[in-house]
């Protein structure tokens, strides 16, 4: 049915002066053409946030700045740079020229320290422990203080071959890394605690912390952030650093991540206060398991070590 549309127009001093009418015909929507265009809108959009999960984010680096204060740091490292690496994943499923550039990266920005929090490697044996070292001494060890903790996947298939973590942290000492394993190491009056592998049964924080001085800053690298809910840390002031989440890998808006191998889900990611005079961070990861990740991009922390007192608050 055609309608019609009619307008008035008045003059200045008030009089009609005439009406227009105008034909109007209805818009017709033709149902069928509008589902088809959206149906395709919706896999063209599918597809193409499945291509940068993909391939895009998972080598997107974001290099994250924070600040670190800790109390009693010795006045000579205020202000050096400390730069977090964790779930490396030397294997199959990662790019290893994308983990050279990476590395490189780190390598280029002269960090003080670098702390690596486990899973160098993603290995059923001993096949990638070649390309673990040839890419960490792309670090320099020989150059900079370099420390590394084991993580599940550095145990090997199902977290539990000893040989193939002894192996690795030997090859790893032989190029100066210093490889802690429930032990606590001292350098330039800053203590470094590294605990062995939660998931492996050698976790041990009572151990790693026997020698420890709570008048003295101090850091401690765990892979698993779960283990900081466990017995033994009695006495410990100062941050935790930690891996194995990927931050989730996968986050849906609103949600979250709904996968993510831990117990305590306030340690996706990121920075957490466990208590007053304990902070832990939870690094993403460079790595993957598999290649995806989305709203969720591997990181590289950098922390500029400063003093507690005189942080602002």
């Amino acid at each position: 049915m055609i309608g019609s549309a009619s307008q008035i127009l008045h003059s200045r001093s008030g009089h009609t002066l005439s009406i227009i009418t105008m034909p109007t015909e209805p818009v017709k929507v033709n149902r069928r053409r509008f589902l088809r265009r959206a149906a395709l809108c919706t896999v063209g959009g599918a597809a193409a946030a499945g291509f940068y999960a993909w391939r895009v984010e998972p080598h997107w680096v974001d290099v994250v700045e924070r600040t670190m204060p800790l109390r009693n740091l010795p006045a000579e490292l205020e202000g050096a740079q400390l730069v977090q690496l964790s779930d490396i994943h030397v294997g199959e499923f990662v790019s290893y020229p994308y983990l050279q550039h990476s590395i490189d990266r780190v390598a280029a920005s002269d960090p003080e320290v670098v702390a690596i929090t486990g899973d160098l490697m993603t290995a059923r044996h001993l096949e990638q422990i070649d390309p673990v070292v040839d890419l960490v001494k792309r670090l320099k060890p020989d150059q900079r203080k370099v420390i590394a903790i084991p993580g599940n996947h550095d145990y090997g298939h199902g977290a539990q071959n000893v040989k193939v973590a002894d192996v690795l942290f030997e090859r790893l000492t032989n190029i100066g890394v210093e490889c802690l394993r429930n032990q606590t190491t001292t350098y330039r009056g800053l203590q470094f605690v590294g605990l062995d592998e939660l998931w492996s049964g050698r976790f041990s924080a009572r151990r790693a912390l026997k020698e420890f001085d709570t008048a003295r800053a101090g850091i401690a690298l765990s892979h698993n952030p779960d283990s900081v809910d466990h017995n033994g840390w009695d006495g410990f002031q100062g941050w935790v650093l930690s891996g194995h989440t990927h931050g989730g890998q996968c986050r849906v808006p609103y949600f979250g991540a709904p996968i993510i191998p831990i117990k305590n889900r306030r340690y996706v990611s990121g920075e957490v206060s466990i208590t007053p005079e304990t902070t832990l961070y939870v690094n993403r990861g460079l790595g993957h398991s598999l290649q995806v990740r989305f709203m969720c991009s591997p990181e590289i922390t950098r922390f500029r070590l400063t003093s507690a007192e005189s942080a602002p608050a």
